[in-house]
């Protein structure tokens, strides 16, 4: 069996170094080249050093077949890219003329004087080609170096974006050998705890299928990859689905419900299909998640075919006059609490006009804990035609995380309930 061709990505950039700007060029690249049938085997980030960008570039043109590079490419003293690549060349640098006059002429359409230091831009390698970029002032660049074939791309998210579609899909998207994926999603179970579940079916495929994880929140993800069509993997895209489709059951009987969908889907357009194929309706009442949930629910399009509506009732007054709350109560047990939550949850039902109403009381942080309720306390509830359910979490995390985990756990359940 052959080698699969192989792609390195260098993303450049002091601001990309320290975290102040976050790289979504690379995660971007990495799913358009798979799709298109490259194995993305290493990302590598570098600061706006001229040699270490250069020997960068050598080593990763000396493991690769394609290296994409993105950033640097700007008119700034800072921006070396291209002198980078020069030196990795063993080339010097020249004005290209007509980059140059599209560049001046860009400045013109927007009324305005291309300044002297736009000149930059249109200083290229001498050994290589220029790829003409519409969507900004940064040419792309491409040349060969070793064996690697390598593409130059601004740091623009659209700029690279538009490149990547507009000049570069033709040429590589070319039936190369394909990586079939799929991705298969869970809700409320550990990294640890998942691979722990699923052991026996990854021993089952390992020779077949690759095995990845990554946590988001509340979720974690099972990322499967086949490697799949041409003569270097042997694997035409029939067997590949039918493969896929194997592992995705194998998976499904041991983690159940904890399962809530593949590949595109959100955990609520999961819950949105469920409800719109029912005819049912759900409302929110919420309180530490301030409207969170409400705006989860409706951030599909769509949403008033399930929702009717919510409330958020962060004080108790808000909490008795708009979803009927019991004042004593209240007084009783507290804001946080099973008792008030599923009163919330009812109330919200009921004056909604809804099949379903959720609700979540809790304290986010970083005040408001008491001994008997820290912070990470929150209370849930679900309220339906013939039952009210609540629960008690404990969530780690800051205010932000406690929030966004109230929601999607409460969404979840939900949609394991409905």
């Amino acid at each position: 069996m052959s080698t699969l061709p192989v792609v390195e990505i260098l993303t450049i950039g002091d601001e990309l170094l320290s975290g102040e700007t976050i790289d979504t060029n690379s995660n971007y690249l990495d799913g358009r080249l798979e799709a298109w049938g490259w194995i993305v085997a290493r990302h590598t980030t570098v600061g706006d050093d001229v040699e270490k960008i250069a020997e960068a570039l050598r080593e990763a043109a000396s493991r690769a077949d394609l290296v994409f590079t993105s950033g640097g490419l700007g008119p700034t003293e800072d921006d070396l890219t291209l002198e980078a690549c020069a030196r990795a060349l063993g080339c010097g640098l020249h004005m290209d003329e007509t980059v140059r006059a599209r560049i001046e002429a860009r400045f013109r359409s927007f009324g305005r004087e291309m300044t002297r230091n736009n000149e930059r831009q249109a200083m290229v390698p001498e050994i290589g080609d220029v790829i003409i970029n519409e969507s900004g002032t940064a040419p792309g660049f491409r040349f060969t170096l070793g064996r690697a074939k390598v593409f130059v791309l601004p740091g623009v998210p659209r700029e690279v974006r538009w490149l990547m579609n507009k000049k570069l899909e033709e040429e590589l998207d070319r039936g190369t050998p394909s990586v079939f994926r799929r991705t298969v999603k869970t809700v409320e179970l550990g990294e640890s705890k998942l691979a722990d579940s699923i052991e026996s079916v990854v021993e089952t495929y390992r020779d077949r299928v690759r095995f990845g994880y990554r946590a988001v929140g509340m979720e974690t993800h099972v990322k499967l990859a086949v490697l799949g069509t041409g003569p270097a993997a042997g694997i035409d895209e029939t067997t590949a689905g039918a493969l896929l489709d194997e592992v995705e059951a194998a998976l499904r009987q041991e983690l159940g419900d904890a399962v809530y969908g593949t590949d595109e889907p959100s955990l609520v357009d999961v819950l949105a299909e469920k409800l719109i194929a029912k005819g049912l309706t759900v409302a929110t009442a919420e309180s530490c998640t301030g409207g969170l949930i409400g705006k989860m629910l409706t951030d599909r399009p769509g949403s008033s075919e399930y929702y009717t509506g919510g409330c958020v009732t962060y004080s108790d007054d808000s909490k008795v006059q708009l979803l009927g709350v019991d004042d004593a109560d209240l007084e009783i047990f507290g804001a946080v609490s099973d008792k008030i939550v599923g009163q919330m949850a009812k109330g919200v039902r009921k004056r909604l006009h809804a099949d379903w109403g959720i609700a979540a009381s809790g304290i986010a942080g970083p005040d408001g804990a008491t001994k008997d309720k820290p912070v990470g306390t929150v209370f849930i509830a679900i309220a339906g035609p013939d039952r009210l359910q609540t629960k008690r979490l404990q969530l780690p995390g800051d205010r932000e995380m406690v929030r966004m985990n109230t929601a999607k756990i409460l969404i979840d359940w939900l949609r394991r309930t409905v």
